[in-house]
């Protein structure tokens, strides 16, 4: 097997971290994460993010560092992620870039679209119409205005909401029209070369561990974790971090809107809408290698498809 990097991917819930945990400590690896809300500094829980026994086991890079009032897009991440992998490779070691956020990986592979930089004036007006609006009116106005965008986007995700707007914006073209071209350009020239895993489980199975985390994830101290992240950073500002499942239904438990009881329901619902929203993107890139996580033999099956060199 070539020691090029290794990108392992799926739906959340699936075992990706497990997986990249075990092909580090047999290859001699490092993480790279590739998680668009585990890179935030605080929000270990709520992200599922690696526990302090699992960042002992192997280094890992891009994990619980960013500050959660900094903006960090695809075009953070590829630079900071090709720095970690470069750094990673310069000592001899294996990156194994592991996370299930799609547009980063995308990006990875094929590097950035010729998208507009975030306007920070347009961004506050369509913040500030959030807060008097409601998310749910500003997705409106995209499902109008680019459904496509808006299918993709969930209708609680303010901050991609606000990117999709704001590119339309500032370019007057459809982001998914963007994504599209860039796609059809990018098609013969990946610029990341890379062993590509895609964790494809089944949907009884994967609803399963979707219910185990959201269990693990209230038992384990989110309320407390969001409580913790509103007092250390009270100038989050819609849309913010905290605009996340999980975290908003956590405030509404802070504020005595929900019970926890229902907020476990909520965050369970999201997930599974999540998870749909990650299979269907991942299912139009054919360059993934696809493993069955549920299998006993999933850490063999990946060894094989590593030393095929596909």
């Amino acid at each position: 097997m070539s020691k090029k990097p290794i990108v392992i991917a799926g739906p959340t819930a699936s075992g990706k971290s497990a997986l990249a945990l075990e092909l580090a400590e047999l290859l001699g690896g490092e993480l790279v994460c590739a998680d668009s809300r585990q890179v935030y500094a605080g929000m270990r829980i709520g992200t599922a993010g690696p526990s302090d026994q699992e960042l002992a086991r192997v280094p890992h890079h891009l994990f619980n560092v960013v500050d959660p009032r900094t903006r960090f897009d695809a075009g953070a991440f590829v630079a900071a992620a090709t720095a970690a992998v470069a750094d990673v490779e310069a000592r001899g070691l294996v990156p194994i870039v592991v996370g299930g956020t799609g547009l980063y990986l995308r990006a990875l592979r094929f590097g950035l679209s010729d998208v507009p930089a975030q306007d920070a004036a347009l961004r506050d007006k369509l913040a500030r119409e959030i807060e008097t609006l409601g998310t749910a009116a500003l997705h409106a106005r995209l499902a109008k205005l680019d459904p496509e965008s808006a299918q993709r986007i969930g209708a609680n995700d303010a901050v991609r909401i606000v990117r999709a707007l704001e590119i339309l914006a500032l370019t007057g073209q459809k982001p998914s029209e963007l994504r599209k071209s860039h796609r059809q350009e990018a098609a013969q020239a990946v610029q990341f070369d890379a062993h590509w895993l895609l964790l494809w489980p089944d949907k009884a199975w994967l609803e399963k561990r979707v219910h185990e985390r959201v269990d693990a994830m209230l038992s384990g101290g989110l309320i407390e974790e969001t409580r913790a992240l509103k007092e250390a950073c009270p100038d989050l500002a819609s849309p913010s971090v905290l605009d996340t499942m999980g975290y908003e239904e956590a405030e509404l438990v802070i504020a005595g809107t929900l019970t926890v009881e229902e907020a476990s329901e909520r965050i369970y619902l999201r997930h599974k809408a999540y998870v749909k929203r990650q299979l269907t993107w991942f299912k139009k890139e054919l360059w993934w290698r696809h493993l069955n996580p549920a299998s006993p033999t999933v850490l063999n099956d990946a060894l094989v498809a590593l030393d095929s060199d596909y």
